[in-house]
């Protein structure tokens, strides 16, 4: 029998080393919040003294069920002849679990079903991803998978297998998370490693990085020390490609700070909502949100206010709606903040639909915040970490960034109106142009206003400056393309012919939709509207933005504070590229 194993190595997150101060101590934590929340004990186990090395030390957990008759039995029983050649099946599940630590750094290695869980919540999530950073040559490792994870955009995760000589030069990696990825490590990587090769004909390995570690060679427990040694080496090399610029905190790193990052948070929208400026404020289940037709507030006394599509309201005209009812008082920082804590809301996304469950509005900012020397933000009640590398990137993206192709051509006028909704209403009886804002097609704002040519449709989305709110008109943009994508095939038309009706009964009569063209009234009617949909025009949408500043679109969008409103874009500007319809950035002068 071998005396060695091939298992996953995690990392302990330092945050949570450091803070506890006494590793053993936190061993036995970690062990018994995983016993309190599942009921399964894992039993420490001595060990011997020459697991001693180099200052590194060892514990040692099992774990083992008991006999059960495992779930497919009663399959077996249905088609047996004789229930009695098959009694004696039984399933037992082990695990083990090894910590080995020094100092500040605490790694551990899991074998069998249930070590891992044990550790969910305490690990360093990106430790895989980090050392494989540091190995990987962009032109030249061979990328076998990639599993990646996403904060903005349509896709929630995607995981792509390659044929050979695949490597990160062919992929566009900033702006995403990588969860995971395979990779080929050649030989001279061996050593860096602390790898010992066991046959001399062995000259590459796999290696596989996510929250976890994994080389496809076994080891003793005395090359175990050897490789942790090596990859902590490595990790305290800065000079890597850094595949994470922002990450999900775990829940054992968050919970000591929560607290503190979301007064910081409330603070900043206490000071935004005195300074009449923006902060992203909407339910965490977002793009739900985003399909609602009604948000009910409800204080602490059981009164109700009914809000209709309140996800197109601002955040301060929302505030100001709820102080004038008496749900919030903003005599200063204190009470607001209390009354936040008191108020919840819930919405629906059809008219006779179910209400969501409560949620009081405290939850509801997202924002960027600092907090001892680390930059945080938060979307959708996850707050994240981002690294220094993030501000690099965002700037080297749109600095080489060809905005010249993606610059609208049909230029707006002046914005000259208070607000939004009457800017976009100035546009009626304007040559080409439809008025849409606030009308859905299944509860999704198309556009704010639609202009028709003889070769395209441009959909406009209209917002005044470059805010953390951004990625909300992003998101609608994102949504807006795919039921446009589904409903122009829908058979009866039904989706686009009500549309067309909410458009009429909104900014229009009876007599139908009416488009100026070559200074012409005409009129639009329901099947004209509906061909529009089904048509050979090119489809586009512009994000249009008001401002009054003298520099180059690129360079404010550089220059904003927002990081959500860049990665918005980002994503943006990738999603719409995997579709037929192309993604347009117009600023119009507002003072």
């Amino acid at each position: 029998m071998s005396n060695t194993v091939n298992a996953k190595l995690y990392k302990i997150h330092d945050s949570i080393v450091i803070e506890k101060a006494d590793n053993v101590t936190l061993i036995k934590e970690i062990v018994q919040s995983y016993k309190n929340k599942s009921g399964n004990e894992f039993i420490n186990i001595e060990l011997s003294e020459n697991t001693l090395f180099d200052g590194w030390s060892s514990k040692l957990y099992v774990f083992s069920t008991d006999n059960k008759i495992p779930d497919w039995y009663k399959f077996l029983l249905s088609i047996v002849e004789d229930k009695n050649d098959i009694n004696g099946i039984q399933n037992k599940f082990s695990s083990f679990l090894l910590f080995i630590y020094k100092d500040t750094s605490m790694f551990a290695i899991s074998k069998g079903y249930y070590g891992h869980f044990l550790l969910d919540d305490h690990i360093d999530s990106f430790f895989g991803m980090d050392v494989l950073s540091r190995l990987v040559n962009k032109s030249t490792t061979e990328i076998k998978q990639i599993e990646e994870r996403a904060v903005f955009g349509s896709e929630i995760g995607a995981q792509r297998f390659f044929r050979d000589n695949y490597n990160l030069a062919f992929d566009d990696d900033f702006g995403k998370m990588y969860k995971a990825m395979l990779a080929s490590i050649e030989e001279e990587d061996f050593q860096r490693l602390g790898i010992l090769k066991k046959r001399a004909s062995t000259k590459k390995l796999s290696i596989t990085g996510s929250s976890s570690l994994e080389i496809s060679s076994k080891f003793s427990y005395k090359e175990l020390v050897g490789r942790i040694i090596k990859i902590q080496e490595i990790l305290d090399n800065d000079d890597s490609i850094e595949f994470n610029q922002f990450y999900r905190l775990p829940a054992a790193m968050l919970k000591p700070i929560r607290s503190q990052l979301n007064e910081n948070l409330l603070i900043l929208a206490y000071e935004r909502y005195l300074t009449n400026e923006k902060i992203d404020f909407y339910h965490p289940q977002i793009f739900s949100y985003l399909q609602s037709v009604e948000t009910q507030f409800i204080n602490e006394d059981g009164l109700v206010e009914d809000v209709g599509y309140c996800y197109s309201l601002g955040y301060n005209q929302i505030i100001n709606m709820l102080v004038d009812r008496g749900f919030i008082d903003v005599t200063d920082e204190e009470t607001f903040i209390e009354s936040l804590q008191r108020v919840k809301a819930r919405f629906k996304v059809t008219e006779d639909g179910f209400y969501t469950s409560e949620i009081t509005i405290d939850n509801w900012f997202c924002g960027e915040v600092q907090h001892n020397n680390n930059k945080y933000f938060k979307l959708d009640n996850h707050w994240y970490l981002y690294r220094d590398s993030l501000d690099e990137s965002l700037i080297g993206f749109f600095e080489n960034y060809n905005f010249g192709a993606i610059g609208a051509e049909n230029v707006l006028p002046d914005w000259t109106q208070e607000n939004e909704a009457a800017y976009n209403e100035s546009f009626l009886n304007a040559e080409g142009f439809i008025v849409t804002d606030r009308t859905y097609l299944n509860n999704i704002e198309i556009a704010d206003i639609i202009k028709i040519t003889d070769n395209d449709i441009f959909f406009y989305h209209v917002k005044n400056g470059l805010g953390q709110d951004t990625r909300v008109l992003i998101n609608q943009i994102i949504n807006a393309a795919r039921y446009i994508t589904y409903y122009r095939d829908e058979e009866n038309n039904l989706a686009l012919k009500s549309y067309y009706n909410r458009i009429i009964n909104k900014y229009y009569d009876e007599n139908g939709i009416t488009v100026l063209k070559d200074g012409i009234l005409e009129i639009i009617s329901e099947s004209d509207f509906v061909q529009l949909f089904k048509s050979n025009r090119k489809y586009n949408f512009v994000f249009v933005y008001g401002s009054n500043s003298d520099k180059t679109i690129k360079e404010e969008i550089q220059n904003t504070k927002s990081r959500i409103a860049k990665l918005s874009l980002v994503y943006a500007i990738r999603d719409l590229r995997r579709t037929d319809f192309s993604f347009l950035i117009e600023r119009v002068y507002k003072d």
